[in-house]
Protein backbone atom coordinates (compact mmCIF):
# COMPACT_ATOMS: atom_id res chain seq x y z
CA UNK A 1 0.00 0.00 0.00
CA UNK A 2 1.34 3.74 -0.69
CA UNK A 3 2.29 5.69 2.41
CA UNK A 4 0.52 8.72 2.92
CA UNK A 5 3.02 11.49 3.48
CA UNK A 6 3.06 15.11 3.75
CA UNK A 7 5.52 17.82 4.59
CA UNK A 8 5.17 18.23 8.21
CA UNK A 9 5.05 16.14 11.53
CA UNK A 10 3.07 16.58 14.61
CA UNK A 11 4.50 18.71 17.30
CA UNK A 12 3.60 15.30 19.37
CA UNK A 13 1.72 12.35 18.95
CA UNK A 14 -0.63 10.12 21.52
CA UNK A 15 -1.59 6.99 21.02
CA UNK A 16 -3.95 4.56 22.21
CA UNK A 17 -2.98 0.95 22.80
CA UNK A 18 -5.48 -1.58 23.36
CA UNK A 19 -7.28 -2.18 19.81
CA UNK A 20 -4.99 0.83 18.10
CA UNK A 21 -1.43 -0.54 18.88
CA UNK A 22 -2.18 -4.14 19.40
CA UNK A 23 -4.49 -6.21 18.83
CA UNK A 24 -5.84 -7.02 22.52
CA UNK A 25 -9.72 -5.38 21.73
CA UNK A 26 -10.26 -9.59 20.77
CA UNK A 27 -8.52 -11.17 23.50
CA UNK A 28 -10.46 -8.69 25.98
CA UNK A 29 -13.81 -9.92 24.11
CA UNK A 30 -13.13 -13.41 25.48
CA UNK A 31 -12.62 -12.10 29.27
CA UNK A 32 -15.81 -10.11 29.59
CA UNK A 33 -17.86 -12.24 27.49
CA UNK A 34 -16.82 -15.23 29.97
CA UNK A 35 -17.42 -12.58 32.98
CA UNK A 36 -21.15 -11.54 31.52
CA UNK A 37 -21.66 -15.70 31.87
CA UNK A 38 -20.31 -15.79 35.20
CA UNK A 39 -22.58 -12.98 36.23
CA UNK A 40 -25.99 -15.06 35.19
CA UNK A 41 -26.28 -12.95 31.39
CA UNK A 42 -24.38 -13.64 28.37
CA UNK A 43 -23.45 -9.83 26.58
CA UNK A 44 -24.85 -8.83 23.61
CA UNK A 45 -22.67 -7.27 20.53
CA UNK A 46 -24.34 -3.76 20.86
CA UNK A 47 -23.47 -4.30 24.73
CA UNK A 48 -19.81 -4.90 24.42
CA UNK A 49 -19.62 -2.35 21.65
CA UNK A 50 -20.77 0.29 24.70
CA UNK A 51 -17.76 -1.00 26.45
CA UNK A 52 -14.67 -0.53 24.59
CA UNK A 53 -12.71 1.64 25.57
CA UNK A 54 -13.94 2.32 28.74
CA UNK A 55 -12.10 2.16 32.47
CA UNK A 56 -12.58 -0.62 34.53
CA UNK A 57 -15.62 1.67 36.50
CA UNK A 58 -17.02 2.56 33.24
CA UNK A 59 -16.79 -1.06 32.40
CA UNK A 60 -18.23 -2.32 35.46
CA UNK A 61 -21.20 0.19 35.41
CA UNK A 62 -21.85 -0.78 31.86
CA UNK A 63 -22.04 -4.07 33.01
CA UNK A 64 -23.87 -3.89 36.19
CA UNK A 65 -26.60 -2.18 34.48
CA UNK A 66 -26.86 -5.15 31.94
CA UNK A 67 -27.10 -7.58 34.42
CA UNK A 68 -28.59 -5.97 36.98
CA UNK A 69 -26.35 -6.13 39.49
CA UNK A 70 -24.23 -3.46 41.46
CA UNK A 71 -21.12 -3.51 41.02
CA UNK A 72 -18.76 -1.46 43.71
CA UNK A 73 -16.82 -2.17 47.09
CA UNK A 74 -15.54 -5.61 47.75
CA UNK A 75 -17.19 -7.02 44.89
CA UNK A 76 -16.10 -4.60 41.91
CA UNK A 77 -12.79 -5.38 43.50
CA UNK A 78 -13.12 -9.08 43.18
CA UNK A 79 -14.67 -8.85 39.48
CA UNK A 80 -11.76 -6.54 38.23
CA UNK A 81 -9.47 -8.69 39.84
CA UNK A 82 -11.04 -11.58 37.92
CA UNK A 83 -11.22 -9.74 34.81
CA UNK A 84 -7.81 -8.50 34.60
CA UNK A 85 -6.46 -11.59 35.71
CA UNK A 86 -8.05 -13.39 32.94
CA UNK A 87 -6.82 -10.97 30.07
CA UNK A 88 -3.43 -10.33 31.78
CA UNK A 89 -2.95 -14.23 31.03
CA UNK A 90 -4.39 -14.15 27.40
CA UNK A 91 -2.04 -11.60 26.64
CA UNK A 92 0.79 -13.37 27.67
CA UNK A 93 0.18 -15.88 25.37
CA UNK A 94 -1.31 -14.19 22.66
CA UNK A 95 -0.06 -10.47 21.55
CA UNK A 96 0.00 -9.64 18.35
CA UNK A 97 0.32 -5.78 16.54
CA UNK A 98 -2.66 -4.14 15.04
CA UNK A 99 -1.50 -3.48 11.27
CA UNK A 100 0.88 -0.89 10.26
CA UNK A 101 0.93 0.18 14.19
CA UNK A 102 4.82 -1.07 14.40
CA UNK A 103 5.84 0.73 11.10
CA UNK A 104 3.83 3.68 12.79
CA UNK A 105 6.24 3.80 16.30
CA UNK A 106 9.49 3.29 14.05
CA UNK A 107 8.67 6.47 11.87
CA UNK A 108 7.74 8.73 14.35
CA UNK A 109 11.19 7.58 16.10
CA UNK A 110 12.61 8.20 13.06
CA UNK A 111 11.44 12.19 13.38
CA UNK A 112 11.97 12.72 17.09
CA UNK A 113 8.51 13.37 17.43
CA UNK A 114 7.42 13.22 20.87
CA UNK A 115 4.71 9.81 21.51
CA UNK A 116 2.92 9.73 24.47
CA UNK A 117 1.05 6.33 25.47
CA UNK A 118 -2.68 7.24 26.72
CA UNK A 119 -4.66 4.01 27.63
CA UNK A 120 -7.60 3.88 30.24
CA UNK A 121 -6.31 0.10 30.76
CA UNK A 122 -4.83 -0.05 34.69
CA UNK A 123 -1.01 0.10 34.66
CA UNK A 124 -0.80 -3.48 36.06
CA UNK A 125 -2.47 -4.90 33.11
CA UNK A 126 -0.75 -2.57 30.96
CA UNK A 127 2.32 -3.57 31.62
CA UNK A 128 2.44 -6.92 29.47
CA UNK A 129 1.85 -4.90 26.53
CA UNK A 130 4.10 -2.43 27.41
CA UNK A 131 6.65 -4.80 27.14
CA UNK A 132 5.78 -7.02 23.95
CA UNK A 133 5.82 -2.89 22.59
CA UNK A 134 9.30 -1.54 24.34
CA UNK A 135 8.31 0.93 27.06
CA UNK A 136 11.37 3.00 25.32
CA UNK A 137 9.53 4.06 22.60
CA UNK A 138 7.18 6.72 24.49
CA UNK A 139 8.61 9.59 26.06
CA UNK A 140 5.19 9.33 28.68
CA UNK A 141 2.86 6.77 29.44
CA UNK A 142 -0.44 7.65 31.02
CA UNK A 143 -2.82 4.53 32.36
CA UNK A 144 -6.66 4.81 33.30
CA UNK A 145 -5.28 5.17 37.24
CA UNK A 146 -3.64 7.98 36.80
CA UNK A 147 -6.30 10.34 36.23
CA UNK A 148 -9.21 11.03 38.44
CA UNK A 149 -11.90 10.93 35.03
CA UNK A 150 -10.56 8.80 32.68
CA UNK A 151 -12.03 8.14 28.89
CA UNK A 152 -13.97 9.65 27.57
CA UNK A 153 -12.89 12.43 29.30
CA UNK A 154 -10.50 14.35 28.50
CA UNK A 155 -8.30 14.35 31.00
CA UNK A 156 -5.57 11.29 30.01
CA UNK A 157 -4.98 13.73 26.72
CA UNK A 158 -4.56 16.54 28.76
CA UNK A 159 -2.26 15.11 31.30
CA UNK A 160 -0.11 13.21 28.45
CA UNK A 161 0.29 16.87 26.31
CA UNK A 162 1.50 19.03 29.50
CA UNK A 163 3.71 16.19 30.32
CA UNK A 164 5.40 16.10 26.82
CA UNK A 165 5.01 19.95 27.18
CA UNK A 166 2.92 20.82 24.30
CA UNK A 167 -0.69 22.41 23.65
CA UNK A 168 -3.34 19.25 23.28
CA UNK A 169 -4.40 21.11 19.86
CA UNK A 170 -0.45 20.74 18.40
CA UNK A 171 -0.99 16.94 19.01
CA UNK A 172 -2.09 14.19 16.90
CA UNK A 173 -4.38 11.40 18.75
CA UNK A 174 -5.02 7.98 17.90
CA UNK A 175 -7.71 5.87 18.78
CA UNK A 176 -9.54 2.75 18.22
CA UNK A 177 -12.83 3.44 20.07
CA UNK A 178 -15.88 6.26 20.30
CA UNK A 179 -14.78 6.17 24.08
CA UNK A 180 -11.23 7.27 23.04
CA UNK A 181 -11.61 9.28 20.18
CA UNK A 182 -14.33 11.70 22.17
CA UNK A 183 -12.07 11.85 24.83
CA UNK A 184 -8.99 13.46 22.54
CA UNK A 185 -11.49 15.69 20.96
CA UNK A 186 -12.64 16.84 24.06
CA UNK A 187 -9.16 17.66 24.90
CA UNK A 188 -8.49 19.64 21.56
CA UNK A 189 -6.36 16.94 19.92
CA UNK A 190 -6.64 16.43 16.23
CA UNK A 191 -8.11 12.58 15.91
CA UNK A 192 -7.29 9.72 13.74
CA UNK A 193 -9.89 7.70 14.21
CA UNK A 194 -9.48 3.93 13.23
CA UNK A 195 -12.36 1.63 14.38
CA UNK A 196 -10.45 -1.69 15.61
CA UNK A 197 -14.09 -3.26 14.87
CA UNK A 198 -16.78 -3.06 12.67
CA UNK A 199 -20.12 -1.16 13.10
CA UNK A 200 -18.83 1.56 15.33
CA UNK A 201 -20.34 5.35 14.79
CA UNK A 202 -17.67 7.60 13.45
CA UNK A 203 -16.85 10.87 16.17
CA UNK A 204 -17.51 14.39 15.64
CA UNK A 205 -14.12 15.80 15.29
CA UNK A 206 -12.10 13.35 14.61
CA UNK A 207 -11.26 12.01 10.86
CA UNK A 208 -12.25 8.12 10.37
CA UNK A 209 -9.73 5.96 8.47
CA UNK A 210 -9.63 2.29 8.29
CA UNK A 211 -5.95 1.32 9.01
CA UNK A 212 -2.92 2.59 10.22
CA UNK A 213 -1.16 0.54 6.96
CA UNK A 214 0.98 2.85 5.63
CA UNK A 215 0.48 5.90 7.45
CA UNK A 216 3.64 7.74 8.49
CA UNK A 217 3.97 10.47 10.83
CA UNK A 218 3.82 13.08 8.27
CA UNK A 219 0.56 11.41 7.07
CA UNK A 220 -1.05 12.10 10.53
CA UNK A 221 -1.00 14.81 9.57
CA UNK A 222 -2.17 15.04 6.09
CA UNK A 223 -4.83 12.72 7.45
CA UNK A 224 -6.09 15.47 10.35
CA UNK A 225 -5.71 18.56 8.97
CA UNK A 226 -9.21 18.89 7.93
CA UNK A 227 -10.66 17.64 10.66
CA UNK A 228 -12.42 20.04 13.07
CA UNK A 229 -10.33 20.07 16.19
CA UNK A 230 -12.50 20.15 19.56
CA UNK A 231 -11.91 22.84 21.91
CA UNK A 232 -10.33 21.37 25.26
CA UNK A 233 -13.08 21.85 28.21
CA UNK A 234 -10.54 21.93 30.93
CA UNK A 235 -9.07 18.55 33.24
CA UNK A 236 -12.36 17.44 35.03
CA UNK A 237 -11.86 16.26 38.93
CA UNK A 238 -10.57 17.67 41.87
Amino acid sequence: MTSISYDRVPAAVCLDMDGTLVDTERLWDIAVYELAEYLGRPLDEATRERTLGNSLPGFFAILGEYTGRTIEGAEFDRLALRLNSRVTDLMRSDMRWRPGAEELLEDLASVSAPVALVTNTTADVAAVPLEFIDRSRFDVVVTGCMVADPKPAPDPYLLACARLGVEATTAVAVEDSVTGATAAVAAGCRVLYVPSTDGQPDVVGAHTHPSLTGVSASGLVALTSGAPVGMAVGQSGP
